[in-house]
């Protein structure tokens, strides 16, 4: 079945043409960075007690670009994620791709933070068979207390809990010499330290690739959340050519994964927790 949202593309695409021109109206004076990274997960013990049932494996590969400016960033996100489900008939590859593009931008009392692009399984981009789940994106708009004060309220939408939803969020920005503290609730805790040697960060994760089974007639979806918390440290600034080197030390807590089996209809599993191992070069 060929791909019946040609329309929402194009939209996309227009949208992230406007964003693009709006961030080289922000400011002359800007940085880019572009960064590659890498995670790697233990393996996760299959839930049920299946007598045919393996570990489920993961990892991800990531890289990016961006374009910081006072006002606000504008970049390219590119993930690609295998994750091996051995279990069952899973209508799906495991072979997931997503590329973002987007950022945030700040306006007097007014932030607003977007993401979009499109997300789905390798089988789906081999044989340019797409299906409407493939656009993807997030959405989330502040407004500050006061006239300058460190909170803003909000609201904010994307599949971090699982189908997409609209959820009120709570901003709260501060530096101090103890560092950059960032939350971001219900989504994020994050804090920089001093030198931007280590961070530490807790932060809700979660979304939604479009999917095609092998013989790409049924089109569904997999649903991928999880809580990540994660330690890292600056190993390296970065100098002339050579990058900066970050590694890091994580754990994906109530990992949960959501699919369609060709003979199990919809599956809802809890994968449990997870250690993991990053590292991330920016240049």
């Amino acid at each position: 079945m060929q791909f019946t949202g040609w329309r929402q593309l194009r939209q996309f695409s227009v949208v992230a043409l406007l964003i693009a021109a709006t961030a080289q109206t922000c400011t002359a004076k800007a940085a880019s960075g572009f960064y590659l990274g890498y995670r790697q997960w233990q393996p996760y013990a299959w839930p049920e007690q299946a007598p045919s049932a393996s570990d489920v494996s993961r990892t991800q590969r990531l890289l990016g670009w961006r374009r910081q400016a006072p006002s606000g960033d504008i970049g390219f996100d590119y993930d690609y994620q295998p994750l091996r489900i051995r279990t069952g008939a899973p209508a799906h590859n495991g072979h997931l791709h997503r590329l973002m593009v987007g950022g945030q931008w700040q306006h007097r009392r007014f932030r607003v933070e977007a993401r979009a692009g499109v997300a789905g399984t390798s089988n789906m981009f081999k044989y340019r068979d797409f299906h409407s789940d493939v656009i993807n994106g997030r959405i989330a708009l502040f407004r500050s207390v006061g006239r300058h004060p460190p909170v803003s309220l909000g609201i904010g939408g994307d599949h971090r809990f699982g189908s997409f939803r609209w959820l009120p969020r709570l901003r709260w920005e501060d530096t101090s010499r103890a560092g950059h503290w960032l939350v971001d609730l219900p989504v994020l805790l994050r804090w920089q330290g001093p030198g931007n040697r280590w961070a530490f960060q807790v932060a809700r994760e979660g979304d939604r690739w479009a999917t095609l089974d092998a013989t790409r007639e049924l089109e569904s979806a997999l649903y991928l959340r999880e809580w990540r918390t994660e330690l890292s440290y600056r190993v390296s600034d970065r100098k002339q050519s050579w990058p900066a080197v970050v590694v890091g030390i994580g754990a994906s807590i109530d990992t949960r994964v959501r699919y369609q089996d060709l003979e199990a209809g919809t599956v809802d599993l809890r994968l449990g927790d997870a250690i993991y191992a990053c590292i991330k070069l920016d240049w």
